[in-house]
């Protein structure tokens, strides 16, 4: 531990003289982990395979605001990633950033699974696992370490751009190696998972149905799950979980966020395209909704419409079902039928993004190229939210308005990692911004990127 140390020390000092008093343990604490999380984010982004779906997001962020409730996390933002790899995997990366990979839903059934999931990775965040994984190991190599300080240093010297090539360059310090975690570390994270996922109203047999499916896909495949390259399983893993939940009290089981018939069709959504067996994975019910998406991306869409309204009426008239059919009907130009079901998601979730971004739209689609003014208040309260930059970038492309796709290609630009376009963006907005509009959203992007360089 102390040669670790002076290590990282030794290196930090090489990187820069303003870092002399720094030691491993910075990065220990929330603000350092959350600054790390940004930088390691804003470097990867473009490799993580990310869908900017606003119902997708928005419903993980449902999910993990419930469980954040019952951790010990502070004020630590969770940021939600719709990946969009088949593969069975889902992380959670230092400074509350969560991904899951749309390949779950071909094997997880209920929400209560998904939020197993997500407990067992909220838990790896309180307590650490990846920084305590770092300092304890004895397997780091020199470059790793190199790149671990290097980063450090960066952040803490407020050079969010060093830091940010440091991450690229060294794959966030081996990615899958900073991602994984001891078996000892697995206990941890069910033991307390559990608990968590329990107290949001969920059964705790999630998590171990959860192991279940993890064990049964590991014994029929040939290598490794990506998952399980990083949560190791084991058959006393296993047993100490079952154990566990044997001795929970028992309790009453909350409200899901989704009913089962919602999550149902939202699993056939998110499942779309991927290579299944119907007789195997998903359920019957999933063939008709992946035979409308293909009518919709074929530009079938009187035919998808119809494939639709011929859903059973539970089906349709669910949170999933009425993103569905604000797609279809937008394209088909039923824009009262599309209005009336954006409004009735944002009656249940006023706090939800969907029913804004769905409104731009509407907005194309209906040839009124006036922004909707909900959108730029959402802008100032989630600047964050790549999906509401892209949004901007569609309405600005729809009718010409190039100040407009300029300040949302700097956004884009700046939450992808590349600095140094944004400014480039950030320069042509102001230059083509009309005189005549307010200037507070070219001042939100250009603090933003002022921030970054700062961090």
């Amino acid at each position: 531990m102390r040669k670790l140390i002076l290590l990282f020390v030794f290196l930090c000092t090489i990187l820069s003289d303003r870092s002399l008093a720094l030691s491993a343990d910075d990065l220990a604490t929330r603000d350092g982990e959350i600054a790390f999380g940004q930088a390691w984010l804003k470097s990867m982004r473009s490799r993580l395979g990310e869908r900017t779906d606003p119902f997708c997001i928005d419903l993980l962020e449902t999910w993990l605001t419930r469980l954040k409730n019952q951790f010990d996390l502070g004020a630590m933002p969770m940021t939600a990633l719709c990946l969009n790899s088949q593969e069975f995997n889902a992380f959670a990366a230092p400074g509350g950033i969560v991904g899951v990979n749309r390949g779950v839903y071909l094997d997880l059934t209920t929400e209560s699974e998904v939020m197993a999931v997500l407990a067992h990775e909220l838990a790896h965040l309180a307590q650490r696992h990846h920084y305590r994984g770092l300092r304890n190991s004895e397997r780091l190599s020199t470059g790793t370490l190199a790149t671990l300080a290097g980063v450090v240093a960066a952040i803490a010297t407020r050079q969010g751009q060093a830091a940010q090539s440091l991450i690229m360059g060294g794959q966030a310090a081996n990615t899958a190696s900073a991602l994984a975690y001891s078996r000892d570390y697995e206990r941890e994270a069910d033991r307390i998972g559990v608990t968590a996922l329990q107290g949001a109203g969920y059964p705790p047999q999630a998590m171990s149905e959860v192991l279940q499916v993890l064990s049964e896909k590991q014994s029929q495949s040939t290598r490794d799950l990506a998952f399980l390259s990083t949560h190791p399983l084991g058959i006393e893993r296993q047993s100490d979980l079952d154990a566990r939940i044997a001795q929970m009290p028992k309790a009453e089981n909350g409200t899901p966020v989704l009913g089962t018939v919602d999550f149902s069709l939202f699993r056939c959504i998110q499942t779309e395209g991927l290579q299944i067996s119907y007789n195997e994975n998903l359920e019957a019910n999933c063939e008709p909704v992946h035979e409308i998406l293909k009518l919709y991306r074929s530009e079938h869409y009187e035919k998808a419409v119809a494939a639709f309204d011929a859903l059973p009426k539970a089906t349709r008239n669910t949170f999933s079902g009425l993103d569905l059919e604000i797609a279809l009907t937008i394209k088909t130009g039923d824009f009262d039928r599309a209005q009336r079901a954006i409004e009735t998601i944002a009656l249940f979730y006023p706090s939800w993004l969907q029913p804004s971004i769905a409104r731009v739209d509407l907005a194309i689609a209906q040839g009124i190229p006036e922004l909707p003014r909900e959108l730029r208040e959402r802008m100032v309260q989630r600047p964050e939210r790549l999906d509401l930059w892209r949004a901007l970038a569609r309405f600005a492309q729809a009718f010409k308005q190039d100040h407009l796709l300029f300040e949302a290609r700097g956004w884009d630009a700046l939450l992808t990692g590349k600095l140094e376009a944004a400014k480039t963006q950030l320069s042509r907005a102001r230059d083509a911004w009309p005189k005549t509009l307010d200037q507070r959203p070219l001042e939100l992007l250009g603090d933003a990127i002022k921030q970054t360089e700062t961090l």
